[in-house]
């Protein structure tokens, strides 16, 4: 099989294995929206939807998540399973396959995740995941959203106003969309069917600021906390200056 050409992202979706299902847009406003509305009509599992450029798109509590034609890996994905409810699962899930994706398609870059739902090379923000999920009562469908910048130039992402970067920059070389939407393709594939406990144990491991003296913000302000891990539910554990261990499932740890 001919290896894709960087950038090649439409041809990427062309060749997703099997059990998977895609649809790209060089253009549309939210491929979050797009992909809830193919799970509603009955789409299954492993179902994703791909935009070469999103002007609508959304990030963690009602951010915008912007990026021109060509730059970025903008990919949405349904998930179904059976049983209650797992909010972390998702994010997870997606944070740990695209860590991996990134590794296998740039090995010498060293992304990290930052709770609950960012990556970050080097202190610098490179992708963000949006997840959100419903229950029947018998059966939990996610709407997995992922931004990845991947070939933003430097000047575009200038004027974001906090740390970021893109794979492109971070590598010093050319990224292809396409390769790496396959690779976190694969690599969803292989953590999709293990247990949520060796889940849980990667995303820990790949943790961000673990074991540092960070800022935690919350709606009651900021305050200085050191990373101790995530618990079996997802919650961020943290220990306060005075000593006292907490836990969040809201806050936000500040770059």
């Amino acid at each position: 099989m001919a290896s894709l050409e960087p950038g090649d992202l439409e041809a990427a979706v062309r060749r997703l294995p099997a059990g998977w299902s895609g649809t790209y847009r060089a253009s549309l406003a939210s491929t979050q929206d797009e992909a809830r509305a193919l799970a509603t009509a009955g789409a299954p599992s492993r179902t994703l939807v791909v935009a070469d450029f999103q002007h609508a798109g959304r990030g963690r509590q009602g951010r915008t998540w912007l990026a021109s034609p060509g730059a970025g890996l903008l990919v949405s994905i349904v998930l179904r399973a059976p049983g209650p409810p797992r909010p972390w699962r998702s994010t997870a899930l997606a944070a740990v396959a695209l860590v991996e994706a990134i590794e296998q398609s740039v090995p010498d870059l060293r992304p990290a995740i930052k709770w609950p739902n960012d990556v970050l090379l080097d202190g610098r923000k490179v992708a963000g995941i949006l997840a959100e999920a419903s229950f029947d009562g018998h059966e939990q469908t996610a709407i997995v959203g992922i931004g990845t910048n991947v070939t933003t130039p430097g000047a575009e992402l200038a004027g974001i106003g906090q740390p970021v970067t893109s794979l492109s920059l971070a590598a010093q070389r050319p990224v292809g969309r396409g390769a790496l939407l396959l690779a976190l393709v694969a690599r969803l594939d292989a953590w999709l069917d293990r247990p949520e406990e060796a889940l849980r144990r990667c995303w820990q491991e790949r943790l961000w600021g673990r074991g540092q003296r960070l800022r935690l913000a919350e709606a009651d302000g900021e305050r200085e906390v050191v990373v101790l891990g995530v618990e079996a539910d997802g919650a961020l554990r943290v220990r306060l200056a005075d000593g006292r261990v907490i836990r969040t499932v809201t806050g936000e740890l500040i770059l």
